[in-house]
């Protein structure tokens, strides 16, 4: 069976596996995140090499790859041009992999990644449009129209959580101001947790981020009286607005006909996503909440593993 090498190229980590033609999942290798290129460009290739080493009997070695990855990527795909959470700008990350490897390489943003992979096999698999929204490190989207992500003049269309929350308002990882990922991304919420409470409790470093915060953590800290609670119950409070203006705002734009809602910071804060949803009708008119329908990721990382390789156009006739 035919198969695609991915990569879900994230803020914290990233994975990799190898896609085959039913979208099964093989090999997968995962490696943090590291802020400097050498160390990062070393640990995407021992992935890499671990996977290619031991391709499952049944399964062909791949002949292409495709990653998912945050920031703007030029309409050729060959290299991330801004990069906020990776140490790549400017990188031909593409080239590099096929130097390296042999395998003809298309790099395609990780929201977009996301919804490309929820449209094909998700929960709401073949509603259209479909919007997808991750909050994670960042604050992924992607919408699917015509059955194909949208993409925008400059393939830099979906940049949502780099729009202004408010106005003047906290610094966002990329520099800016007051933008939505500045308050509602993991990274913005977990740095904002270590500079107003300090560090967290030794019970909080099971996965933790860079920071030793994790969301849950934080979340643990706002319902847990001591000298941290209101600090954290500040933080997850604008955090929480932020959010919920984030995905009705996003509706009210789009009009989708289905959203699908995921990432770290949801699996962290599991009442974030029950209060979006309630949000959302309160907060939009009558035609665009009235069918609107909300689903949680079926794949989560897969669906940007899956939409990856379908960007190589190689294994579904979607691409």
């Amino acid at each position: 069976m035919r198969t695609v090498l991915a990569g879900d190229l994230g803020g914290t980590k990233c994975r990799f596996a190898l896609i085959s033609a039913d979208f099964g999942v093989h090999g997968v290798q995962h490696v943090p995140t590291v802020r400097e290129r050498g160390p990062f460009l070393a640990a995407l290739e021992r992935a890499i090499e671990t996977i290619l080493s031991a391709v499952p009997a049944g399964l062909e070695r791949p002949t292409a790859a495709g990653f998912g990855t945050a920031g703007v990527i030029p309409r050729d795909g060959r290299s991330i041009e801004v990069a906020p959470n990776l140490p790549l700008d400017g990188f031909p990350l593409a080239q590099h992999v096929e130097a390296r490897f042999g395998l003809r390489t298309t790099l395609l943003n990780d929201g977009r990644a996301s919804a490309w992979g929820e449209f094909l096999r998700g929960h709401a698999a073949g509603r259209d449009p479909l919007l997808c929204l991750f909050f994670g490190t960042g604050i992924g989207i992607g919408l699917i129209v015509d059955g194909k992500p949208f993409a925008g003049a400059t393939n830099a269309a979906g940049e949502i959580g780099h729009t202004t929350f408010r106005p003047g308002g906290r610094r966002c990882p990329c520099g800016g101001l007051g933008h939505f990922e500045a308050y509602c991304g993991g990274r913005a919420i977990t740095e904002r947790a270590l500079a107003e409470i300090g560090p967290p409790p030794a019970t909080a470093a099971s996965a933790p981020s860079a920071t030793g915060w994790t969301v849950g953590a934080v979340v643990r800290a706002a319902a847990t009286p001591g000298p941290g609670q209101a600090a954290a119950q500040a933080i997850l409070a604008e955090a929480e607005a932020a959010a919920c203006a984030l995905v009705a705002n996003a509706c009210t734009l789009l009009n989708p006909g289905a959203v699908v809602l995921g990432g770290g910071v949801l699996s962290g804060w599991p009442l974030l996503q029950e209060r979006i949803v309630a949000h959302v009708p309160t907060a939009t008119s009558r035609p665009i909440h009235r069918d609107l329908q909300f689903v949680p990721t079926l794949g989560g990382s897969d669906a940007i593993l899956w939409g990856a390789a379908a960007a190589t156009c190689s294994l579904w006739s979607a691409g």
